[in-house]
């Protein structure tokens, strides 16, 4: 008998200790997340597989904290399949594990009930959330499942049922919701500002949605709980971590259409923290970035120049030829210098030049001769110049 109690006590404390350790704040730096950043740079994952990848997204980066919610779900998976659902019922089968989640799990909607670990503590779940865990789950159980994300929701899409069917996954009544469009359209009243849904019209706001939305992969929607912790991060003004999720969610979700906005103001906002702070070479990174993505806001493009111009100032009184070099590649490459700005950004070049010429740097040379002729390459002072390189050792 003690030797059982001390067992569920040791139990015990070790779930205590996860929940603690998930509770933590985290940046996407950890080493877990580190490798699941990688996984993702071709955009498709390789070493991880998605409900993996869902729990460290959801903020589960100790290894011991994501082998208990693994074992959470491989659980839920399993008992799932012991029901033994019909196989050629896959229709039915999949409303019956809809309602086993609706009433075992996804039991209290919240707004910013945003990860998977929200549900596996609290039993709240979002759209985001609900709708990760049902893909998931469903995905697992052999039936094909992508999403539709909107400016404002998401919901689950089964891709080859022999009819369309769509799961709302915020609701214990949502599955197969294209049976009554019109009731739909007006549940989904609650996800718009008030003003913003009679501008669109009570009707009107399925037809809305899916002008605005498109159709996502599993994996593309594991993106969303990255968006998700950038989304906390910013609230608290923490825009370096906000960035760190937003970049690591964007090689999951490349075009998430319900971040758009929230992306243009954290672009703004931390590329402007950085310049006020004279950090100028990050702030030119933020804002190129932001422009390459957004190219039609004309403030990015001004603001990456700004930035660019401070920060090769900077570099050339410290003699940082790099990272100018790195910054000089990035600009060119955004073809956005008008004439003036051109001859600017030569003069400064030919700065580099007589200092590196003066100093015997025959690599430096050649990497400043380069860029020279990625901009005026006619100029007859960039000949002179690579005339004179020719003599150095």
């Amino acid at each position: 008998m003690f030797i059982e109690k001390n067992i569920r006590m040791k139990n015990i404390t070790y779930i205590f200790i996860i929940l603690i350790l998930t509770s933590l704040p985290c940046r996407p730096d950890s080493f877990i997340e580190s490798r699941l950043r990688k996984d993702i740079e071709d955009n498709r994952l390789d070493s991880f597989s998605k409900p993996k990848a869902a729990f460290i997204l959801s903020g589960a980066t100790h290894p011991d904290s994501l082998r208990y919610y693994l074992d959470w779900y491989n659980q839920l998976v399993q008992t799932l399949k012991d029901y033994n659902f019909d196989q050629f019922d896959r229709i039915g089968s999949a409303s019956k594990v809809f309602g086993y989640l609706h009433s075992n799990w996804l039991v209290t909607y919240k707004e910013k009930a945003t990860t998977l670990l929200n549900i596996v503590k609290q039993k709240q779940y979002n759209c985001v959330a609900g709708t990760i865990l049902y893909n998931l789950i469903c995905e697992d159980m052999g039936w094909s499942t992508e999403a539709f994300e909107t400016p404002t929701h998401t919901y689950t899409i089964f891709t080859d049922f022999e009819k369309q069917l769509m799961v709302e996954n915020t609701s214990p009544m949502g599955f197969n919701i294209m049976q009554n469009l019109k009731e739909y359209s007006r549940y989904l009243l609650q996800f718009y500002p008030e003003n913003q849904a009679y501008q669109i019209g009570l009707e009107q706001i399925y037809a809305h949605e899916n002008t605005k939305g498109r159709q996502i992969n599993n994996t593309e929607l594991l993106g969303l709980l990255a968006y998700n912790r950038a989304y906390f991060a910013m609230e608290i003004k923490d825009y370096k971590t906000a960035y760190d999720f937003v970049t690591l969610a964007q090689k999951f979700n490349r075009d998430s259409r319900s971040n758009y906005n929230f992306e243009i103001d954290l672009y703004q906002k931390w590329g402007k923290k950085l310049f006020d702070e004279k950090n100028y070479a990050r702030a030119f990174e933020v804002f190129a970035d932001a422009y390459q993505r957004y190219w039609d806001f004309n403030i990015f493009k001004q603001n990456a120049k700004a930035s660019f111009y401070n920060a090769l100032s900077v570099n050339w009184i410290n003699k940082e030829w790099p990272s100018s070099n790195q910054m000089i590649v990035v600009m060119l490459d955004l073809q956005v210098l008008d004439e003036n700005e051109q001859n600017r950004l030569v003069q400064m070049l030919g700065s580099w030049a007589e200092y590196f010429y003066r100093t015997q740097q025959k690599k430096e040379c050649l990497e400043v001769a380069a860029l020279w002729a990625s901009v005026t390459p006619d100029d007859p002072q960039l000949q002179n110049f690579k005339n004179a390189i020719i003599s150095l050792n």
